[in-house]
């Protein structure tokens, strides 16, 4: 009965997002017209129309009127902007796709910020109005923990935030265990049949909170809970490391739970590496009298090929061949035992300012970057990316810890966060949490951030 009462005033809710939708287009309207006389203008009615059609359609993909009693007002909020700019967005392709108006960006604008205002305000006021009546004991639901000390910190914010209205019936917990609320709470011994305790007892929810789950333990809670029809849910410390990094994958009908560092937004995915495929194609045909100049210096410099082939690893350990112009004496490799002792990096990565392998030209172009362009070929063949971790050498690659072979989850690129922020200057090990954080918190935003600090970095000649 509860969460049919849920459910009601859910919907009392994304009606009443529509309804307020439509009245703040009415406002923009008769700023717009000067008139409330809308009956007769088709336009004005399909306009409405599109409102509760997208409004009730944002209302089920986002869930923003689920009603979760531990929400917090800023949360509201965040709902109430993301569907009033989504909803408004659709509204202006269409609008301006058929010319149904000549609103412009300021009219779109109010438009959003009345309805995100009365919108907020409404919920505001239902949130308070719930909250209110479940300090009452109205509209409570009933839980029986079953926990360990782990169950504390839990009991005590259920206690001490009364308007999310849960009630606790019971704490089953083992005699050895240090309870902080004997006196508000029935504690029950850890052997309670939790079959007779639903018959015997008006119980909503059954929560586990366990430092160490047994699986048979949490089988049988499941299958007990699932056959009386009472919602079951449980925390555990592993949940701590799933953070928003999971998913269910489904080979066949058996589903798996996926833990990834990767982002799967399947559209940023994919924009990604459109945008690679289409920049390196612009590079590489726009810069073509470049690549020939660049050669031609090259080749009068120093004797040797123009290009200089190294073996890179790649994403999750794949083996490619890095394509770079040439800026180093031909026999460069050999001579780098020779040179150990002055290498200025730590960890297993080699640099040295003032290499004296490095040739007059080759000077050049690391300064101005020019060396990387040919790697714009292994974007093209899917091997990089523009922005990402650089590639490592394998020899570095075997010296790296446990943590650090995660920047291998992801394809490297050309520049990454690393190359705009110092590079010889950074330690190997913060160097490596660059990439990490990198990985961590990838967007499309940051690899646009990135890019056009590479292109400063380009124009300034930071590249060693």
């Amino acid at each position: 009965m509860l969460r049919e009462k849920d459910k009601v005033v859910s919907n009392f809710l994304a009606v009443a997002d529509i309804v307020v939708a439509m009245l703040s287009m009415s406002v923009v309207y008769y700023l717009e017209v000067g008139s409330f006389w809308w009956i007769n203008d088709k336009d004005y009615l399909i306009l409405n129309l599109l409102i509760i059609i997208f409004w009730y359609l944002l209302d089920k993909a986002m869930g923003v009127n689920s009603i979760l009693r531990s929400r917090p007002y800023s949360a509201v909020l965040f709902n109430c902007i993301g569907m009033a700019v989504f909803g408004t967005t659709l509204l202006a392709i269409f609008i301006y796709l058929f010319g149904l108006f000549h609103f412009g960006i300021k009219a779109l604008l109010l438009f959003v910020i009345i309805d995100i205002l009365i919108t907020f305000l409404l919920k505001i006021i239902v949130y308070r109005y719930l909250k209110i009546s479940r300090k009452k004991g109205f509209n409570s639901l009933n839980i029986l923990v079953i926990g360990d000390r782990t169950a504390n910190s839990f009991l005590k914010r259920i206690i001490q935030n009364p308007e999310w209205g849960y009630r606790i019936v019971a704490h089953v917990a083992p005699e050895s265990t240090n309870l902080e609320f004997d006196d508000n709470i029935p504690i029950l011994p850890e052997n309670s049949n939790v079959e007779q305790l639903l018959r015997d007892k008006t119980i909503d929810e059954v929560i586990l909170l366990k430092e160490n789950t047994d699986p048979n333990e949490v089988q049988n809670l499941v299958t007990i809970c699932s056959e009386m029809g009472v919602v079951f849910r449980m925390y555990s410390p592993f949940f701590n490391m799933l953070a928003n990094k999971t998913h269910l994958h489904y080979f066949g009908t058996l589903p798996l739970l996926t833990v990834s560092s990767k982002s799967f937004n399947y559209l940023e995915i994919k924009a990604k590496r459109v945008f690679d495929v289409t920049f390196s194609l612009l590079v590489l045909i726009s810069l073509c009298p470049l690549f020939l100049v660049i050669a031609l210096a090259i080749k009068f410099d120093s004797k040797g090929p123009v290009l200089f082939k190294q073996k890179r690893v790649g994403l999750r350990g794949r083996r490619f061949l890095v394509y770079k112009f040439r800026t180093m004496v031909t026999d460069a490799e050999d001579l780098k035992s020779q040179l150990e002792e002055y290498n200025e990096m730590d960890g297993p990565v080699f640099k040295i300012s003032n290499d004296p392998r490095i040739t007059k030209v080759g000077r050049f172009l690391r300064k101005t970057s020019l060396d990387e362009l040919p790697q714009f070929f292994n974007v093209l063949m899917g091997e990089m990316s523009v922005v990402g971790p650089r590639p490592p050498i394998p020899e570095e690659v075997r010296q790296y810890k446990r943590w650090q072979l995660r920047r291998l989850s992801m394809k490297p690129g050309i520049t990454c966060i690393w190359q705009v922020s110092g590079r010889n200057t950074i330690p190997f090990e913060e160097w490596m949490k660059m990439d990490m954080q990198y990985i961590d918190n990838w967007s499309l935003k940051l690899d646009f951030v990135i890019f056009l600090k590479t292109i400063r970095t380009v124009l300034r000649g930071d590249g060693q």
